[in-house]
Parts: C-alpha cells; sequence; structure tokens
C-alpha cells in the first residue's frame, strides 16, 4: 500500500471565520477533524479513514489521543479490525491547548464513546513533556507507551518457537528441539528478532476467538509457511520464493476461541510472513502478524505471459525480488528468470507460469509484481562482476571501477544477450533454454577485447550452497553446472574466473 499525505483541512478554510469557543467542542471537530473521520465519527468516504466512533483508540487513557493530535500519526495502524496506512499531521502548531481539549472530549463522548473530558492543563502537560520530539508517532510506540484498554491480543498465550538451521521446505517440528522459545505478549507473529542471518525455521502456536460464521484467512511468506487452524491445514506456501504468493481459504468457524498454529521457514534472502483474517461480513482484516500483508483482491484482469514454443517471452516492469531494472524473460519448457540491469546477473530463477502482467499493463498499476510459478530461487543479489585481485577473499562490496550495463538484444527466438562492459573488456552474456527430458537454461559468457586485469563472476551470494565442486554445485533445487572454468568459493559465495574464451553455465532443476 502507497503512502497519501492528508493535508490539514483548515488550510484551505477562509481566514474571516471568527475564533470558536473552546467550549464548541463540536463545531471544532466539524471544522478540522470531519472531512476526514466523519461527521458521524465514522471515518469519511464511506470508511477509507480510520474511524473514531467506539474505537479503544480514542477512549480510555486521554494521554494517546493528545499525543496524536498534537504531533500527528505516520505508519499503519489498526483500528476495529482493519488496517489504515495514511498519515495524519501534527496540529499542535495549528490549535491551543483548550481548542484540543473541547475536540477530543466531543469525540471521547460521541457515537458510543464513553471517557472522561479532557482538560486544557492535560494537553499543556503533554505538549511539554514532548516538545522535543520532531517526528510523527507510530502506532507500535503508542501502543508500547499506552496499550489500548481492555483490549485483548490477536493471538491469546501465543508462544513462538526458533530453530536454526538449513532449511528448503517445511521441517517436521515434532522432530527439533527449538533452540529459542518466548512468550509473545503483543499476540503477533513476529519473526523480527531472529531474522539478523538467514537459515532458521519458526512456530507459533496460540488461541484466538471468532464469531459464527465462514471467515476469509490469508497467508503470504518469504519463503515457505504453513496456517492451521484447530490442527486443520488452511493455507500453505510451500517453495521457497519472494512474498507476493498470497494464498486465501475461507473456514466456517463456530462461535468461540480456536486453535491456532503459524509454521514458518526462512532459507535466504529476505523476509516476510503476513497472515491475517476477514470475518464474515467485515471488510477490513484483523492480523495475527506484525508484517501486514497486501490481501486485498485483484482489481485487474489476469494477463498471462506465456512463452510460445519456439520463442521467449520478455517483461520490462517491476518484478517482486529484483532490482528496479529488473526485465524478466519466460522461455519454453516452463523456465523463467528476472535479469537485474542493476547488478548484471539474473537474480531470480524459477519453474512454471512466468509473470500475470494484468497489474502492470491495467492502468499502470503500481507496486511490484511477484512471479507467477514456483520454486522461485534467488541466486544472486550484488553487482556481479569485479576485478579478480578484489574478490580473493571475499566479494568486494564496492568497486573503484564499476563494471556498466551496456544494453541487450533478442534474437530470432527472443532469447537475450546482454553486454556488460568493466575497465577496458565487454562481456556478452546470452541465455537460451535447451530442450530434453530435463530442460536447461544454458548460459554462454564471451569475452570481447583484451584485459588489462583478469575479471571475476558472482555466481551464487549469500546463499545455502550444497554439494560445491570445481564444476558445479546446488542452490535450493537449482543445480548449477560450469564448462570451460572452475568454481571457487568464498564465504558462502560461489566465484568464477573469466578467461579469454567463453564459458558456459548449465541451470536445472532437481
Amino acid at each position: 500500500m502507497y503512502m497519501r499525505r492528508l493535508l490539514p483541512v483548515f488550510l484551505s478554510l477562509p481566514l474571516t471565520f471568527a475564533p470558536l469557543s473552546a467550549q464548541d467542542g463540536g463545531q471544532l471537530y466539524t471544522l478540522y477533524c470531519s472531512a476526514c473521520h466523519g461527521a458521524d465519527g465514522n471515518g469519511a468516504t464511506g470508511g477509507q479513514f480510520p474511524p473514531l466512533a467506539k474505537s479503544p483508540w480514542v477512549q480510555g487513557n486521554a494521554e494517546r489521543s493528545i499525543k496524536i493530535v498534537l504531533h500527528g500519526l505516520h505508519g499503519p495502524v489498526e483500528v476495529k479490525g482493519k488496517t489504515y496506512n495514511l498519515e495524519m499531521p501534527p496540529q499542535g502548531a495549528a490549535l491551543p491547548d483548550d481548542q484540543i481539549a473541547a475536540i477530543l472530549t466531543h469525540v471521547r463522548a460521541s457515537w458510543g464513546n464513553k471517557s472522561t473530558p479532557v482538560s486544557a492543563d492535560q494537553v499543556k502537560a503533554t505538549r511539554g513533556a514532548t516538545a522535543a520530539r520532531k517526528e510523527h508517532w507510530t502506532a507500535e510506540e503508542l501502543l508500547k507507551l499506552h496499550p489500548l484498554e481492555n483490549a485483548k491480543p490477536p493471538v491469546e498465550n501465543l508462544i513462538s518457537y526458533y530453530y536454526k538451521g538449513s532449511f528448503q521446505s517445511m521441517p517436521d517440528f515434532s522432530q527439533l528441539k527449538p533452540d529459542a522459545v518466548e512468550e509473545e505478549p503483543m499476540g503477533l507473529v513476529d519473526y523480527s528478532s531472529y531474522a539478523k542471518t538467514d537459515g532458521f525455521a519458526m512456530m507459533w502456536e496460540g488461541k484466538f476467538y471468532t464469531p459464527d460464521g465462514k471467515h476469509e484467512f490469508c497467508l503470504d511468506s518469504d519463503d515457505g509457511a504453513r496456517l492451521l487452524i484447530d490442527g486443520q491445514l488452511v493455507c500453505e506456501i510451500k517453495a521457497i520464493g519472494p512474498a507476493g504468493r498470497l494464498v486465501k481459504k475461507s473456514v466456517a468457524l463456530k462461535k468461540g476461541m480456536h486453535q491456532f498454529r503459524v509454521e514458518y521457514f526462512e532459507f535466504a534472502g529476505e523476509e516476510a510472513l503476513s497472515v491475517g483474517m476477514k470475518q464474515q461480513g467485515s471488510n477490513g482484516i484483523k492480523w495475527f502478524s506484525k508484517d501486514k500483508g497486501s490481501a486485498q483482491s485483484k482489481t485487474w484482469p489476469e494477463i498471462m505471459l506465456t512463452p510460445s514454443a519456439d520463442r521467449a517471452v520478455m517483461y520490462r516492469n517491476f518484478i517482486q525480488g529484483t532490482s528496479a531494472r529488473g526485465i524478466g524473460f519466460g522461455f519454453s519448457g516452463e523456465i523463467n528468470m528476472a535479469y537485474s540491469a542493476d547488478r548484471l546477473a539474473p537474480e531470480l530463477l524459477w519453474t512454471g507460469k512466468f509473470i500475470d502482467a494484468g497489474h502492470h499493463w491495467t492502468d499502470r498499476g503500481v507496486g511490484d509484481e511477484p512471479p507467477a510459478g514456483d520454486d522461485v530461487t534467488r541466486i544472486s543479489n550484488k553487482l556481479a562482476y569485479a576485478f579478480t585481485e578484489e574478490a580473493v577473499t571475499a566479494w568486494p562490496a564496492g568497486n573503484p571501477v564499476a563494471p556498466s550495463f551496456r544494453g541487450y538484444k533478442l534474437d530470432a527466438k527472443g532469447n537475450p544477450t546482454f553486454l556488460v562492459q568493466i575497465g577496458n573488456q565487454r562481456f556478452f552474456d546470452s541465455y537460451a533454454v535447451v530442450a530434453g527430458a530435463t530442460p536447461a537454461l544454458v548460459r554462454t559468457i564471451t569475452p570481447s577485447g583484451e584485459a588489462t586485469k583478469p575479471v571475476s563472476l558472482l555466481l551464487l551470494s549469500e546463499h545455502d550452497l550444497q554439494a560445491p565442486t570445481a564444476q558445479s554445485f546446488q542452490a535450493g533445487k537449482v543445480k548449477v553446472e560450469v564448462e570451460g572454468g572452475a568454481v571457487r568459493y568464498v564465504t558462502g559465495n560461489a566465484i568464477l574466473d573469466l578467461k579469454n574464451s567463453a564459458i558456459t553455465i548449465r541451470y536445472t532443476w532437481q
């Protein structure tokens, strides 16, 4: 969801209004607040803005509301089961203490709210205590300082279990001993404490309440995840791959508490895990996770790009899991890749369906589109070329003579060749699929020009290597084989020292 800035409505009003008394809380609310929060407190424009009616955010401890009015609120906030990601601008510089007190008193006594009045002295005290603050508040900050009164966590009695290891699929947790067990008092599925390194799995168990009805559950993750309700599998994402592979399923549940369990494994690269529930009859999503995913239904038609038997298909738009200048190619044999023109390498490989172009080809949709297929493997996330002398003991974080992207061309079958230059030497990086019992993506790197310094190529970065030899290695389900060169391994990276002759690299799926 992208961020929108809401400008204070009062800035656009004529300056001929007579100042309102601090006692006119209802009129002040109408003037300054109703355009967004609605005259009835239910959120303007059909609930597109956070409601104040019967909202726990404006009831109970008044200091929470005072801080929001004084300094604004930034980022996602969940109100009555729905997540909003708008920005409330600060009003402290525009409204005096007595008017803020009057507005909040009106809000806290209207539309079913029943909380005590707010005094000007309370606002003054909070203003003084937070005078040094320059940033908007976030919901997370405020909830730590002022938890919502009588609010139960999304998942009650939630316990997390952490397991360190290299997992390429969901493990059998009954056969593992956890490396850490923690209570989760916020009641949210949260992996962030353990996301400093790759290679781990987690499990969360607790209970949650739901009324009678058929409720829709949603799950998204990077890499794999499972959601079980009352011991029954509801949603599952099996393979390694980036977020954006949203899974939904509706389940009929009786009123009451239900067993909740989420399983998750992270192999390498980025992490993501969001799980939520849309109750029957509700437009909002109740999130059980710290990550708030994008569980909205598609508003565009599916336009699934598919290669023909004799020609590859190309997709030039934002692809999830690679850089902004990612270029996708779908080949025959259900082999696909995303090449980064920023980092000069294929960064994603996957099988099955290629990509749904409907997102970006319909009204110029915003955001990144995930690969549509299976077994998405991220093989690189770094600049792929460097001088060999700089890549002896580690792959360099920077390069004084940065390699550059010089464009690409397509052959008659749509197969790409990319041109890369480093120093005075150029490399033609070509791709094509070879059919057979096990189709392979064949990559050929051909040098051009005399090299002043030897050059090395990064084949795999910070990935869990399996069966490494000088001629091959395994990365997830992808086997990589090299002809015409030798692979060396440095701190988790597979590096190929390029020569003055062509080198062939084969990618196959095991």
